[in-house]
């Protein structure tokens, strides 16, 4: 399984984590709620930077494989 997955999944899980803490199904106190929504916060953070530097490195990789078709002349006029 690739890394991206792996860490979505592992961010997937402190979100729950943090879920079930926050909601006080895992006891009941101010502490475990605090690191609760501080845990969820952060899965959440984790999985949507995940998606997005992976977006980003795919694009990146695309566009250095790719030769330049429509980029402006070294004078800086178009083709």
């Amino acid at each position: 399984m690739p890394l991206p997955r792996l860490l979505m999944i592992g961010f997937g899980l402190v979100a729950i984590f943090g879920a079930l803490l926050a909601s006080g199904r895992l006891g009941e106190g101010g502490v475990q709620m605090a690191v609760g929504i501080t845990l969820l916060v952060t899965g959440g953070i984790g999985v949507m930077n995940t998606i997005f530097f992976t977006r980003l490195k795919r694009s990146l990789d695309e566009m250095a494989n790719n030769p330049l078709t429509d980029a402006a002349a070294p004078d800086g006029e178009p083709d």
